[in-house]
């Protein structure tokens, strides 16, 4: 019953900060949605939204860790956004028809950036053809060798188009 009653404050809450802080702006309030990829969540409705500026490796997509030895860096990149968007998160549209799905800029409860979080955890990378939103926070995980930064890799969008290690 605690539990029942922090979590509702909580929503209140974040449904009060995000009604101040986007004041007639487009957003959404998701709560608890589901990583299908290191990219893209979904919401309990089943719109899908891919996170704004950022691309990471598809779900069968194999890196190499430290050691030499192949891991799957796309179920690693799923895992840790499932992790940053267990909770109630606040979107901004980034488009405006992006309300039935689309690129989104989220933050957490806590008014983190997920997109940051993901790259500079190194499980994502700034999507420079959209912009350079990202590119202090990759840096930052190729210096402490975090995520994919920690061994050898093929860029997401290479790997697509079917370059391997």
């Amino acid at each position: 019953m605690k539990h029942t009653l922090m979590t509702l404050a909580g929503v209140a809450i974040a449904l009060s900060l995000t009604g101040v802080a986007r004041a007639g702006g487009d957003y959404v309030v998701l709560s608890h949605p589901e990583a299908i990829d290191g990219r893209t969540i979904v919401a309990d409705d089943g719109r899908r939204f891919r996170l704004h500026a950022i691309d990471a490796p598809d779900l069968e997509q194999q890196c190499l860790g430290a050691d030499g030895a192949e891991y799957s860096c796309g179920e690693q990149a799923r895992t840790a956004l499932a992790g940053m968007v267990d909770g109630i998160l606040t979107c901004d549209l980034v488009e405006s028809d992006a309300a039935d799905g689309g690129p989104v800029r989220c933050q957490d409860f806590a008014g983190r950036d997920i997109g940051s979080r993901l790259i500079s955890a190194g499980w994502a990378l700034p999507d420079r053809s959209i912009g350079l939103d990202y590119v202090w926070d990759e840096m930052e995980a190729e210096a402490r060798s975090r995520g994919m930064w920690q061994g050898r890799f093929v860029l997401p969008e290479r790997w697509r188009a079917g370059s391997r290690l």
